[in-house]
């Protein structure tokens, strides 16, 4: 049997690797993408096959994801995304507070889990399957390290350190060890998870929209000078800072009335939220992770200025020339009510101005087919 060349497997976060496989097609290159079930949101909706229906039940779900087992012996090269492989350890912290015969079934299937991922990754050495793997986030963000060397952190990793944390960062300290024994490549969509992340990982910018479909669309001139639309699109609250922006906008409104306005766009499907995007004049992204993420990207594609929290000691980890060209309006916490008060009263021009930057910067650093391109050179591909 013949083996194809490239399989992306077994996530739909954030879209990136349907929107690599499917640049990978269009540059010639015999690729598919699998995953386990679809993104609610509609992310991922690009890929080749859905391994069960997330309506479908736990039996029928383990008979399907053992059945794609079969991968190993269609595909040549494997880019794992989301730090994960298809039958990754189910771990004990997951099921230690059930009790009776719960956790006995729970138990019992995270045996079952630990023996198909041992038999997944002695499968994959046994072919000689070329293995690549992408982290994403939580995939690999620890707390541990967080509280230890971050100032501005995310909310969760503030709070007390628990044994369920400790239970967690293990886990996953375990499971990024393992991949550094057989793993070709890893690569990591955001920089602070380099620190944790073994030496050799590559830095690796989203490149999950079309160019062009997400084409600029600057505020217009004679509605800007009436009101300012801010906008904020919160995947988890918590995460993206959503309860202190949601303060400092409302401490800036009495001072500028109807000039302001705040747009929360949340549980939109990602079919439908390009419009809501489109009549925003600046986002807040987010004011806590150090880094900014998919929608940023999407935004700045749109031409609109972005605020979020940018880590200075993570900027090593990327191209220096990236640093340079960066456009975001680096914000934390304390500096949000200064930044947005700046945007606000800035001319119009120059948000303009600073809205085309933000296009330029993903033309050069997140346009897919450069991203790609750079990743077929590096994976040996062509």
């Amino acid at each position: 049997m013949k083996k194809s060349k490239i399989l992306h497997i077994p996530a739909t976060v954030g879209g990136n690797a349907q929107t690599i496989n499917c640049q990978m097609k269009l540059l010639g290159i015999q690729s598919s993408s699998w995953a386990l079930s679809e993104n609610l949101m509609g992310l991922g909706k690009d890929a080749d096959k859905f391994i069960y229906k997330e309506t479908e039940n736990f039996f029928v779900k383990e008979i399907k994801r053992f059945l794609s087992l079969k991968y190993v012996f269609l595909y040549r090269v494997v880019f794992f995304n989301f730090g994960s492989l298809l039958h990754t350890p189910f771990p004990f912290y997951r099921y230690n507070k059930e009790e009776g015969i719960n956790f006995l079934r729970l138990y019992l299937y995270s045996k079952y889990r630990y023996v198909m991922y041992r038999v997944e990754i002695g499968l994959l050495e046994l072919l000689k399957v070329k293995v690549f793997v992408q982290y994403q986030g939580s995939d690999a963000r620890q707390k541990d390290y967080c509280r230890g060397n971050f100032q501005v952190m995310l909310p969760e990793h503030a709070r007390i350190y628990t044994l369920m944390d400790r239970l967690r960062d293990e886990n996953k300290r375990e499971q990024i060890k393992r991949f550094e024994h057989f793993a070709k490549g890893i690569y990591s969509l955001n920089p602070d998870l380099m620190h944790v992340l073994p030496s050799c990982t590559k830095f690796l910018p989203y490149c999950h929209i079309d160019l062009e479909i997400w084409k600029p669309v600057t505020c217009n001139i004679s509605n800007y000078k009436e009101i300012l639309k801010i906008g904020h699109a919160p995947s988890n609250r918590d995460v993206k800072g959503t309860d202190q922006i949601l303060k400092v906008v409302k401490e800036l409104q009495p001072a500028y009335g109807k000039r302001l306005a705040f747009q929360l766009i949340e549980n939109v499907p990602y079919d439908e939220v390009m419009h809501a995007y489109q009549s925003i004049d600046i986002l807040i992204d987010q004011i806590h992770i150090g880094w900014y993420g998919g929608l940023a990207v999407e935004l700045m594609a749109l031409g609109k200025p972005v605020l979020s929290y940018i880590r200075e000691d993570d900027l090593k980890f990327i191209p220096p020339e990236m640093a340079e060209n960066l456009p975001i309006v680096k914000t934390c916490p304390e500096t949000l009510k200064r930044n947005l008060i700046s945007l606000i009263e800035m001319p119009y021009e120059e948000l303009v101005e600073l809205g085309k930057k933000s296009r330029q910067y993903v033309e050069k650093w997140h346009c897919p087919r450069k991203v790609v391109g750079q990743l077929i050179e590096e994976m040996n591909l062509c």
